[in-house]
């Protein structure tokens, strides 16, 4: 096994992804207008280019454009650091639990988390791509609201999940 493949890593990638993603929860206000009331999360979901040009012109007049860059870029940041974490927890617990049924487990986070990662990057670059463009695409609106579903169900099963894993491992390890 990899040296960069243990329990350290996954607890620094993992968390630190959760702790990029509760800023991200923390610092959405400056990008709530009144076109977009839940700021970021319109945009993602905007699905036409009509409707991305009305949120990013609603974020120019209230001066947020870099603002709402950097909140991209640390959404980039977070989507790294939780999928190589969780597939990094993944990994170990398959390879370290006793029972089958937590080994098969331990695969699935894998499969999830990669998943989870392609559906966010997926989404984040269509949004980015519009936003430095300073201009909406039918296709990349269209395609970041299609990737948003299952990057949220990926993300809610990916995290029950390892909860779940970490839990059953701690509970292995002490029988």
């Amino acid at each position: 096994m990899p040296k960069y493949i243990n329990w350290r890593n996954f607890w620094i990638f993992w968390l630190g992804g959760l702790a990029v993603f509760l800023f991200n929860v923390a610092t959405i206000g400056p990008l709530m207008t009144d076109v977009a009331p839940t700021g970021i999360l319109d945009h993602q979901s905007a699905g036409t280019a009509e409707r991305v040009d009305a949120i990013q012109q609603s974020w120019a007049v209230a001066g947020q454009m870099n603002y709402a860059k950097w909140s991209m870029i640390t959404d980039l940041i977070f989507i790294g650091l939780y999928s190589i974490g969780g597939i990094l927890g993944g990994r170990l617990i398959w390879q370290e639990a006793r029972s089958p049924s937590l080994k098969k487990l331990g695969l699935f986070m894998v499969l999830i988390y990669f998943l989870f990662g392609l559906f966010d990057y997926i989404e984040t670059l269509s949004q980015i791509t519009q936003l430095l463009q300073n201009e909406g695409s039918d296709l990349l609106a269209g395609i970041a609201a299609m990737a948003r579903p299952p990057k949220i169900l990926t993300w809610i099963i990916g995290t029950v999940g390892m909860i779940i894993a970490l839990v059953w491992r701690s509970r292995e390890r002490r029988a």
